[in-house]
């Protein structure tokens, strides 16, 4: 499992880290030109909202599915189980296919029984057993940097918003709203077993560790 840190940033405060990261760390290779690339998210959670509850109340162990696609590559998606344990996070996910989302989406989850990915069959489970449903979509901007030592990620979201569920996840012409009255940059740094201190220097003289969630975030506006 891997450490989390989490703060908000003002614009000016994350130019000014931006500039500093891009000294000594790379930037994601997957991001396009400007360094940039934006993460289309949709969260699934019980009808009672049991994801939701579970990261409001602090459960220090608590798990959250969702499905993701990248930029505007409707093509390749991804199926993760985020879990959080205390401070520590770990990720899990296979891929799927445009028609396996899309039957997902309209409640066709057959498939998933006998799919050769243990993530969608666990996925199963819980559609089954909980009702576990699309709950909440997830839009944001990322900025991605890389360091070797401490397997470190540094990564800087902006332009956090939720979509509306009367128009399709899949739809590019889906309206997104913004989901922060204020303009702020949300800084996460995710490490192994210990950070280096070249990259504690450059981010914790800007750090005010807080817990903020996009998930939660987007919920305000379901």
């Amino acid at each position: 499992m891997r450490h989390e840190i989490k703060s908000r940033l003002l614009p000016a405060e994350a130019a000014a880290l931006r500039t500093r990261l891009q000294a000594v760390m790379q930037r994601d290779p997957h991001a396009r030109e400007d360094g940039t690339y934006d993460i289309h998210s949709v969260y699934l959670d019980t009808p009672g909202r049991r994801a939701l509850t579970e990261k409001q109340i602090g459960m220090p162990l608590r798990h959250k599915y969702r499905i993701r696609y990248y930029n505007e590559n409707r093509e390749f998606f991804r199926l993760e189980r985020k879990s959080k344990a205390d401070t520590l996070c770990d990720k899990a996910g296979c891929s799927l296919t445009r028609s396996e989302v899309e039957r997902l989406m309209a409640g066709d989850t057959d498939w998933m029984l006998t799919c050769d990915r243990p993530l969608a069959r666990e996925l199963y489970l819980r559609m089954r057993a909980e009702l576990t449903q699309p709950s909440v979509q997830v839009h944001y901007r990322r900025e991605a940097y890389i360091y070797g030592p401490g397997n470190v990620r540094v990564t800087l979201d902006s332009d956090i918003r939720t979509g509306l569920w009367d128009v399709d996840f899949l739809s590019p012409a889906q309206p997104r709203i913004r989901t922060q009255s204020d303009d702020f940059v949300l800084l996460e740094v995710k490490f192994d077993c210990y950070l280096p201190d070249i990259i504690r220097d450059i981010t914790c003289c800007q750090c005010r560790p807080m817990s903020f969630s996009k998930f939660e975030a987007c919920h305000s506006y379901d």
